[in-house]
């Protein structure tokens, strides 16, 4: 662990200065190439919870370990989700992001509302479309024996699913793309808040559109939705449609990144795969397990004793995914990734009453975009001179991934 630098003024008086860590994510050695080890590295050796300086949330508690981190998700009477992102807060708003922001027993309405929307069920009527769409971006560059993976296939591909269901323009994808990445990975506070303005006042723009004149799409869906047997408020539609569009943008992008880096430079893994192709349901499970994204939070609601650590209502509590499914008393040798790896019970997705209500669409393009690829393309790596390089921050991501692989 990195020793403690100096910002007094970010330290409550109740912390005890020997839990006090630097904790600047994006600072740690090793980010740029590997950033899910280098974070893992990091807290190694360490205490289970300590209080970690960051560039963008300030003092905060942060939780190392799987189990203690399942159980922050689960205990919804200590720790609030209602702070998560706070991404209204950033630009002096009040709404919630919905229903990641909302607690029980509220939070119960809020995901009754999208659980018939992303049901197992109806995400199997779209697996034909994904396929379809799989196959034409493998098409646009098999013959040229490369590719700039995210830029050309994990960047365009569950992007375009997302934007068809949720019915947003397709030609527009740059210009949410760049929104969206303003949103989540700019170091800068004005860079976050110009991406945020930028969506808010596109969506709040389509909602009372579809309120007007509403169409077969998930937009529309919001815009209509009652609870309680009332029209949603708009920033109730607000904060639903924000949630959906920062997850669906960004999350299956970065996750089929990780997952094809690391196939791209283990090669036995990438052939086990090619050979015995009813492993991909379990190498995605441990892939997810060991490249999570998300660094997710929660904020305490009472004064606590949390495993031995004094908390006050009001600190910060942030899980780093990415730690838990590095975790050595969870998962034995967790930085080898073990493609036969029996009982992966990872939570990449949240757990408790959070848990990612999209997971079975991700699940489908994860294993779609893996099955098409090792069935069409020969076998791919690193094209030779290059590396590619990842970040981490509030969601980690492979910002550049170059492929290639022999012509036929």
């Amino acid at each position: 662990m990195n020793a403690p630098f100096s910002m007094a003024s970010e330290v409550p008086a109740h912390v005890p200065p020997h839990l006090v860590r630097d904790f600047r994510i994006e600072a740690l050695p090793g980010i740029e190439t590997d950033c899910t080890r280098a974070v893992a590295d990091s807290v190694r050796g360490g205490p289970d919870i300590f209080f970690g300086l960051t560039s963008r949330r300030g003092g905060t508690w942060v939780v190392t370990r799987h189990e203690l981190m399942r159980e922050v998700y689960q205990d919804t009477e200590a720790f609030s989700s209602r702070h998560n992102a706070d991404f209204s807060a950033m630009i002096g708003e009040t709404w919630p992001l919905l229903p990641l922001e909302a607690d029980p027993p509220q939070h119960a309405g809020w995901r009754m509302l999208l659980n018939p929307i992303f049901a197992p069920a109806r995400m199997k009527t779209l697996e034909a479309q994904i396929e379809v769409l799989a196959n034409e971006l493998i098409d646009a560059v098999l013959a040229k024996g490369e590719a700039d993976f995210l830029a050309d296939f994990a960047g365009v591909f569950p992007i375009r699913i997302f934007l068809r269901m949720f019915g947003l323009p397709l030609e527009h994808t740059e210009k949410f793309v760049t929104w969206e990445r303003e949103i989540l990975h700019s170091v800068t506070l004005e860079g976050r808040q110009h991406g945020l303005r930028a969506t808010i006042g596109y969506l709040r723009g389509v909602i009372a559109e579809r309120r007007v004149q509403p169409a077969d799409d998930l937009i529309s869906y919001i815009a209509n939705a009652r609870i309680d047997g009332r029209l949603l408020t708009d920033d109730d539609a607000l904060g639903l449609a924000m949630l959906l569009y920062v997850a669906g943008l960004d999350t299956v992008a970065a996750t089929l990144g990780f997952m094809f880096k690391h196939l791209a430079e283990h090669s036995a893994d990438q052939q086990m795969l090619r050979d015995d192709p009813a492993l991909i349901p379990n190498a995605i499970e441990e892939m997810l397990r060991a490249y999570p994204i998300v660094i997710s939070g929660r904020m305490v609601l009472h004064d606590l004793d949390f495993h031995g650590v004094h908390m006050k209502a009001g600190d910060v509590v942030t899980l780093a995914t990415p730690l838990a499914g590095r975790d050595d008393r969870e998962f034995a040798s967790p930085d080898k990734v073990d493609l036969r790896r029996e009982k992966v019970s990872h939570i990449t997705f949240a757990a408790g009453p959070h848990r990612c209500v999209g997971s079975h669409l991700a699940r489908r393009e994860l294993r779609i975009a893996l099955e098409a690829w090792l069935k069409r393309v020969p076998p791919f790596r690193i094209r030779p001179g290059e590396k590619p390089l990842t970040h981490g921050l509030n969601q980690f991501g492979v910002s550049y991934l170059p492929l290639v692989w022999d012509r036929a």
